[in-house]
């Protein structure tokens, strides 16, 4: 009976081993590609565990290698790292720094080979993404996948796209680089080198742009983008009377738009039609009280019509706003300078205390940084046209006295002025 029970015994464990043997014997082709993955995973996790420390050992020694430039010495222990198993740990920087060595090994095709590697486990590195654009810069379609993959990840990175649209240029792809020229206007819609480089890019297609922006600009007179790159383009040939037709007929779809707003102001100006030119800025610098750069051009405009009072009342208002860089400070000086001009007979005390606040401001813009204003100063100067001292205050009238040493102008052209002049 003992001896049928240890039979029974045996058999029992035969079967059960046969059992396992059997499961762990499955064909490869009646697994499933996960099972197969998973399994191929834990093999590379298991060696890469066993070898962590060789491939650290094997980092540092290329890293000393490196640093000693024994270019062939840190590739060896590099390539080393990769044969361990111990990608995945070091991936960065371990591709960055052997395609570095590769390159100074005078290895350049084995640089871009080490900088692909890298990517499949580090797909989204920027530095990476950079530098295979650097190491393929004779390979002009790897060139492009770098940067179209870099503008995929960055979108409205004006910086990027700039670079991507460069090489679209070199490759001949003209209508890709326009599409994209034209993203980055709707970004940046003053940027001069994307309007240049879309005139650039349809002249290389033997086309002449302004006959596109004139047909996109008839087709939707409403779209601002459009009205802008016609009216911009009749501006640098010099069309300011049709960009005045243009931008008007814009503005009625679009009327709060500075640009163009800005634009049809310049057009004025240069068909002659300062009066209205100087109605358009007045307008938009109600809606932007902070830009005195609008502020400078109305007064050099008023000042230009000789409407001197209108000219100086922007001007107080256009030094008073930031940034104070010796433009509006200038402008003022400017205005003075006019003034006395324009009521100059025969010189006297009052036409003198006018240049001299001329004087006062140009050498506060200089003192705000604006060199432009030197020739002004030398001119006041050479011609004593200033402010020197007794000499001239002594012929001061009871009239011109404001207080001890300081004066105000009188007469018929200056009376309406506020300003004095203090004099040591």
């Amino acid at each position: 009976m003992k001896k049928l029970q240890n039979q029974i015994l045996i058999l029992g464990i035969s079967l059960l081993l046969g059992g396992l043997f059997l499961t762990n014997c499955v064909p490869h082709e009646q697994r499933s590609p996960e099972e197969i993955a998973a399994i191929q995973r834990a093999k590379r996790d298991s060696i890469r565990k066993a070898n962590y420390n060789r491939c650290l050992f094997k980092m540092s020694n290329a890293d000393q290698y490196k640093i000693q430039e024994n270019w062939t010495a840190a590739i060896r222990n590099y390539k080393d790292v990769i044969e361990l198993g111990c990608v995945e740990d070091f991936a960065d920087p371990l591709f960055k720094d052997l395609a570095h060595c590769y390159y100074r090994n005078d290895q350049p095709d084995s640089a871009a080979w080490a900088i692909e590697e890298g990517l499949i486990y580090k797909p989204t590195d920027l530095h990476m993404l950079k530098l295979m654009a650097y190491y393929n810069r004779g390979n002009l379609d790897k060139t492009l996948e770098a940067w179209t993959r870099i503008n995929n990840l960055y979108p409205g990175n004006t910086e990027y796209m700039f670079e991507l649209a460069d090489l679209y240029f070199k490759a001949g792809h003209y209508d890709e680089q326009i599409t994209l020229l034209e993203e980055i206007l709707e970004i940046e819609p003053d940027n001069k080198k994307a309007e240049l480089s879309i005139i650039a890019a349809y002249e290389a297609k033997g086309v002449d742009p302004i006959e596109l922006y004139a047909k996109n600009f008839e087709t939707d007179k409403s779209h601002p983008q459009y009205a802008y790159q016609y009216a911009q383009r009749l501006i640098d040939s010099n069309n300011y009377v049709k960009a005045v037709t243009v931008l008007e007929e814009a503005l009625k779809y679009n009327a709060s738009n500075k640009n163009l707003t800005e634009m049809l102001a310049e057009s004025y100006v240069n068909t002659g039609q300062r009066d209205k030119a100087v109605l358009v800025y007045e307008e938009l610098a109600q809606k932007n009280p902070t830009d005195n750069e609008l502020f400078i051009k109305i007064s050099s405009l008023y000042r230009e019509m000789g409407q001197y009072q209108k000219a100086l009342q922007f001007a107080d208002k256009a030094v008073e706003i930031p940034p104070h860089n010796g433009r509006a400070m200038a402008e003022r000086g400017e205005v003075y300078l006019a003034i006395a001009q324009a009521n100059t007979m025969n010189l006297n005390l009052n036409d003198k205390l006018v240049y001299h606040m001329a004087y006062e401001d140009f050498k506060e813009a200089l003192k705000q940084g604006n060199g432009n204003v030197r020739s002004k100063i030398n001119f006041l100067e050479n011609n004593k046209l200033i402010i020197t001292g007794q000499s001239d205050y002594f012929l001061a009238t009871e009239a011109n006295k404001v207080g001890p040493n300081e004066f105000k102008p009188v007469g018929e052209g200056y009376a309406w002025i506020t300003r004095t002049v203090k004099v040591q």
